[in-house]
Formats: structure tokens, sequence, C-alpha cells
């Protein structure tokens, strides 16, 4: 085995390692899982959340990670927690090989290659997006992003119709990530790859067909304009409509799209580019325009394009130019000789390289470190299973109750308390506010549910026993979980928290199918 794959496998922990301490450490259970981890456990157990059921169908219908993810798990007989965790580390494996691969296509030198691979390790926020380039826990687009990035390295190593089966395992782990793949690579293999354009002409007249029947039929309440109230749900989401954007976020993206093109036209004039990845800059300006083109319809409030989140497409901009500024960095003609000096080969100056890709891993290590040690101090690296507090051991006792047991919370349950009921308990609740309102994106009979649900309950910190026994009665609720003392019925009481019976007006109704209080 030679000392270059030695240096690359032993780079795969030392990648994990570098991303785990600039997310915070892994955690499950939380943020985006608030979904994810309810349509596994329904996957694995279809009773479960029979009153939250046609609401996680909603945004389920688009994916199916549930579905495959699921048989896996309960083929493999390791727990759910364990099962993210180790596609959580995939993931990441999988991204680090794809930067390793575009990396030696796009670079001359170990030294490029390291250098991205490193700047990847350092998380940012795509602005105004709602995309973070890492995540802490396992989310499907972080695993569609790793695969279309895979699929570009691919495409870069001239295997077309490889590259575009990969995109299509990226479509069934996240498909509102994948969509901006197909269009980056299917434009860029137009352009670059004369071999391939009968067939992807084909197969993109067969999309278009199929996309006409399915608006026409599956998704054709989606070719609507949002009403008031759909979009008064949705104004926590200030993200999806970009007339909305202040001007340093325009700024920001554009922005990335200037550096995509300046650099290459500096690398096309040194004669450094290859035609397949003259491709990938022509894709990205695609992605731009189909981007602009959708801004006035997603302000006017029309359905679909506001729940395609065209915005993402700033996600693979950004990759694009980390991949060009590190080589403008590390091995351009002006990193190695300064501005004004003759133009030389881009190998002749390792030790400026070197100095770069120091600077990128401290950069990294002292990033993670300020984000572990002060941000997330005393919390660990890695957190397989829910965190052990209060409101976990509440929940153990909620996922106790009968399947069908109807739990009403603090609407901010999830962010405040580290997890939502549906994924740490299995069982349904009234409402959780973050996530619920990003499911009502995709149905305006959910954001008139959603709209409803927090109308009535009004403001939690106030909640007194009336008004939680006619939440009751009205959403079929059996137990309130809370911070304040109510005059009702205590069923269970852990730390601080305090659940309350709801069922006492109606106990007869409800009763039958619960088991007796411990």
């Amino acid at each position: 085995m030679s000392r270059h794959t030695l240096l690359l496998i032993a780079g795969a922990p030392i990648f994990c390692l570098l991303v785990l301490l600039n997310v915070g450490g892994y955690r499950y259970g939380v943020s985006d899982q608030a979904f994810y981890i309810p349509v596994v456990l329904r996957g694995l157990d279809p009773s479960l959340y029979p009153h939250d059921a046609p609401l996680l169908a909603v945004q389920n219908q688009l994916l199916a990670f549930d579905d495959w993810f699921s048989s896996i798990v309960a083929m493999s007989g390791v727990s759910v927690p364990a099962a993210f965790f180790v596609s959580y580390l995939a993931g990441l494996s999988l991204l680090y090989a794809a930067a390793v691969s575009i990396g030696r296509t796009v670079y001359r030198t170990w030294w490029g290659v390291g250098a991205f691979v490193v700047a990847l390790t350092i998380r940012h926020r795509i602005t105004d997006t709602a995309v973070n380039t890492l995540e802490s826990y396992l989310h499907p687009r972080i695993l569609a992003f790793a695969v279309g990035l895979t699929a570009v390295a691919i495409f870069l190593r001239g295997r077309t119709r490889i590259a575009c089966l990969t995109v299509v395992v990226a479509l069934l782990l996240h498909p509102t990530t994948a969509i901006w793949f197909a269009v980056w690579i299917g434009v860029a293999a137009l352009i670059s790859d004369r071999s391939s354009r009968d067939w992807l002409l084909a197969i993109a007249g067969v999309t278009v067909i199929a996309g006409v029947f399915l608006l026409a039929s599956t998704f054709r309440d989606q070719l609507v304009m949002m009403d008031e109230t759909w979009s008064s749900v949705l104004q926590s989401k200030d993200y999806l409509v970009a007339t909305d954007w202040p001007l340093v976020t325009w700024f920001a993206h554009l922005g990335s799209a200037l550096i995509i093109a300046a650099i290459y036209r500096y690398r096309h004039a040194l004669r450094c580019t290859t035609e397949r990845e003259t491709g990938l800059v022509v894709g990205s300006g695609m992605l731009l325009l189909i981007f602009l083109v959708s801004v006035p319809l997603s302000a006017a409030g029309l359905a679909l394009i506001v729940q395609l989140q065209f915005n993402r497409v700033f996600w693979l901009l950004d990759i694009f130019a980390i991949c060009y500024a590190v080589w403008l960095l590390v091995e351009s003609p002006l990193s190695i000789h300064g501005v004004g000096r003759p133009l030389a080969g881009a190998c002749s100056a390792p030790r400026a390289r070197r100095v770069v890709v120091a600077a990128l891993v401290a950069a990294s290590v002292v990033r993670g470190g300020y984000v572990m040690g002060i941000e997330r101090a005393g919390h660990p690296l890695v957190q397989v299973n829910l965190s052990a507090t209060d409101w976990t051991a509440v929940m153990m006792w909620a996922g106790e109750r009968p399947v069908g047991t109807h739990f009403l919370a603090d609407p901010g349950h999830a962010w405040r308390y580290g997890s939502s009921v549906r994924a740490a308990s299995g069982r349904d609740v009234y409402l959780e506010e973050i996530k619920d309102i990003g499911i009502a994106i995709y149905s305006s009979t959910m954001a008139h549910r959603i709209a409803e649900r927090i109308a009535d309950l009004g403001d939690f910190s106030t909640l007194d026993a009336s008004r939680a026994r006619r939440l009751a009665r009205r959403y079929n609720l059996h137990y309130l979980i809370t911070e304040h003392s109510l005059d009702l019925p205590r069923a269970h009481r852990h730390g601080r928290f305090t659940v309350y019976d709801l069922r006492a007006d109606h106990r007869v109704a409800s009763t039958t199918s619960l088991s007796p209080l411990h």
C-alpha cells in the first residue's frame, strides 16, 4: 500500500474529527430530526402517530428516505439512534472521498487537495437559506449533498452516465437538494460531453413529461397562490422569499457567482481548465439564472416555487467558489509569486502551500475548539442517544403510554428542551412550533391547521386549567407537560416538569385505550 493511500485513509477520521469539533459534536434527536426520527419510527411501526400522521405525510410524500432507512434498521436489528450515527459517519466519509476526488481533478498538487478538504470542515451557514454546510446530526440533506458531490467528482473524471445514476441516488435521499445537482451536472454534460447529448436530451424530455404529469395529478394542489393564512404561518421562514433578503445576503450570494466567474477566467487564461470544468461553470450560471427567474414567482406566492426553495442553489455555488478560492490561495501563480511577478508553473512553491494548508488547519481547529469549548461547553463530542435530562426522563415516561396518547406541551419544546415529543417519545403532540411550520410550507391544509392551533393555544406561559381542558376536549388531548403549577390532576412528575391528566372531562371516551397511570 502506497504512502499516499495510507495518508488518504488516515485523513478520513481526521476529517470527521474536525467536522465534529466545528459542528459542536454529534447530537441525536435535535433540530430537523423532530421530523426524520418520527417518519423512520412510523416506517418501523405504522400504528404510531395516529393524530399526527396527516401532518407528517405532507412532507414525507416527497421523500423515500424513511422507506429504505426503516427497512435497513429492521433488517440490521440495530437501534434507531445507532443507525443514525453510523449513517452520519458514512455521510461524512463520503463527503471526504468526494472532496478528495474533486481535488485530484481540479488541483495539481496534494497540497491543494488537502487545503480543499480542510476548508470543507469549517462549517458555515449559507446565508438566508436555512442550510448549513455541515450539521451536528444526521440529515438526509447532507447525505444527498455528499452523494451529489460524488456525482460531480465522477462527472469530472469523464463518466457522465455513472454521474447521472449517482444523482438518482441523491434524489432518493433528499429531492429538493438533489434536483439542483441534476440541473448542474445535466447542463455541464450537455456543454462538455458531445457523445452524451442525445440520451441526455431524451432523459430531459422524459423528465419534463413526467413532471407535467405529476403537476397535473399528484402535485396539482401546489400550483396555487398561497393565501393570507398560509403566508402568515410562514412569516418566520423569511429565507423562503428572496425579495425579503437584506442587501448583504444578495452581495454574499452574487459574490460566490462572481468568484467562480473571475477565477474560471483566470484559470482559463492559464490553460488550467478542462471542458468538463467549463461545463460546471456554465451549469453554475444556469442555476443562478433559474434562481433569478424564481424570485418574482416566489414573491407572488406561487406555492410550488416557494416549496422548491430555489435559494439552495447557492449551496452548490458556495462549494464551487471554495474550491476555486483554495486553488487561488494554494496553487495559482498569484499565490506563489505575488501580483506582478511573471507567471510560472503551479507546482514550484511547496513551502508557500504548506503555510496555506497549515493556516486552514489552524482555522478549523481554533473554530472547532471555540465551538466545543465555549459555545457547547460541557457537551460530549458524540452523543448517540438522547441526553440524560429531566425532559428526556419525562419523554421516557410518555413513550410508555399507549400508542395514540396525545400530549400538549410548550410549542417551543424541541428547541427549548433539546428534543421534540414525537422524536423522543414516539407519541403525538398538539404542536411543535418550528418543525410544524416547516412542514406547512408544503400544504395549505396543514398551514391552516397549524394557524388554528396556534390561535387556540395562545400564550402557553399563561395557559390555565380551564383553557387546557377546553383544548383537551376539542383536540382529544390526554396529558399536559409543563413547568407551571396548574389546578389539574397530576399524572407524573420528574424534576421541573409536571405531567397533568387532561382526561378527567372525557374519561369514559378515552381511558378504554389507555393503560392505568403509574
